[in-house]
C-alpha cells in the first residue's frame, strides 16, 4: 500500500497506554461512531454507560459499541492506569468482522449483554494491546499489515474470553432502563418528555430527576447527542446534512445545526462524505479527541 492508504488505515484506530492521576467530579459524558475496549490495570474510577455503573476493578475489561453514551469518573488521586483502543470496522476484514464484533452488543437490541468482565488477567489481553501499540509505531508500508492482524488478534482474544465468561447482566427493573431501551429503539421519532412520561405514567419532572440521576445528564440531552451521532455517521456516508437532520429526528434544520456545532464543535457539512474508506480526515480528527 502507498502511503495514503497506510494514513487511511492508521486513521481507523486509536490505541495507547495511559496512566492518570486527577480526579473529576463528575462523568465525563458523551458518545461516538467508534468501538471501544479499555483494558483496566489498577486505579479508583467509575464507568457510567448507559445508566448502569461500573467501578472498575484491576485487570477488568469494557467494552462499547458505536453509539452507547458512556464517561469515566476518576474519585481519587491513585495511578489510574488502562489501554484503550478505539477503531472504526472498517479496519477489520470482511471475512471476519461479524464475528469479532459479535462481542459488542447494541444496547437497544440487547440490553443484558454483558459488557464488563472482571478479573481477565488469564486472557493476556494486556500483552496483546501492548503489541498493537508497538504496531501503531511502525514504519509506513508495514504499519497497516500489522494493525489489521493486531486488532483482529485482540478482537478474537475478547471473543475467546467472552465465550467462557459470559452469563447474562441482570437487567435492572427500573422505569429509566425502560425508558432507555426506549428512546434508543425510537430515536428517530418524534418524542416529547410530556409524552414519554404518560407513557410510563410518571410524572415528567420526576422522570427528568430519576434519568438526570442516573444516566447524568437530561432526557433531551441525551436525545441530542444520540441524534448528533447517528446524523453524524450518515454524513460520514455521504447523506445530505437536511437528509440526515430528519432521519435522525430533528424537527427542523436550525435545530438540528445548533445540536451538531454544540455536541461535536463544529458544523455538520465537516463531516459530509468524509468516509474513512475515502478519507480518513474525520475519524483521525475524532480520534485525537478521544480520551484515551
Amino acid at each position: 500500500m502507498d502511503e495514503h492508504q497506510s494514513s487511511v488505515i492508521s486513521s481507523l484506530l486509536g490505541v495507547g497506554y495511559k496512566c492518570t492521576q486527577s480526579v473529576t467530579e463528575r462523568y465525563d459524558l458523551h458518545c461516538h461512531n467508534f468501538y471501544e475496549i479499555y483494558y483496566f490495570l489498577e486505579g479508583d474510577a467509575d464507568y457510567l454507560v448507559e445508566g448502569q455503573q461500573y467501578h472498575l476493578s484491576p485487570h477488568s475489561l469494557l467494552l462499547l459499541a458505536p453509539h452507547t453514551f458512556h464517561g469515566v469518573r476518576i474519585n481519587s488521586r491513585k495511578p489510574y492506569r488502562r489501554y484503550a483502543l478505539h477503531f472504526h470496522p472498517d479496519i477489520l476484514s470482511m471475512e471476519h468482522r461479524r464475528m469479532l464484533l459479535s462481542v459488542f452488543p447494541v444496547f437497544e437490541k440487547n440490553p443484558e449483554q454483558k459488557i464488563y468482565f472482571e478479573q481477565v488477567e488469564q486472557y493476556g489481553l494486556a500483552a496483546f494491546l501492548q503489541v498493537l501499540c508497538e504496531y501503531a509505531e511502525s514504519p509506513p508500508g508495514l504499519q497497516e499489515h500489522l494493525i489489521q492482524i493486531g486488532v483482529e488478534a485482540v478482537l478474537a482474544r475478547i471473543v475467546s474470553l467472552s465465550e467462557e465468561e459470559w452469563e447474562a447482566k441482570p437487567m435492572a427493573n427500573d422505569v429509566v432502563t425502560e425508558v432507555l431501551i426506549y428512546l434508543n429503539r425510537h430515536l428517530s421519532e418524534g418524542i416529547r418528555l410530556d409524552e414519554l412520561a404518560r407513557r410510563f405514567r410518571i410524572n415528567k419532572y420526576y422522570l427528568n430527576r430519576i434519568f438526570q440521576r442516573a444516566v447524568g445528564t437530561t432526557v433531551f440531552d441525551y436525545l441530542q447527542r444520540k441524534r448528533v451521532i447517528y446524523a453524524q455517521q450518515l454524513l460520514l456516508n455521504g447523506c445530505s446534512a437536511q437528509a440526515a437532520s430528519q432521519a435522525a429526528g430533528f424537527q427542523d434544520y436550525s435545530s438540528f445545526y445548533r445540536a451538531y456545532e454544540r455536541i461535536l464543535g463544529h458544523a455538520p457539512i465537516r463531516d459530509r462524505g468524509v468516509l474513512p474508506t475515502v478519507s480518513g480526515g474525520a475519524v483521525r480528527r475524532q480520534m485525537e479527541e478521544l480520551k484515551l
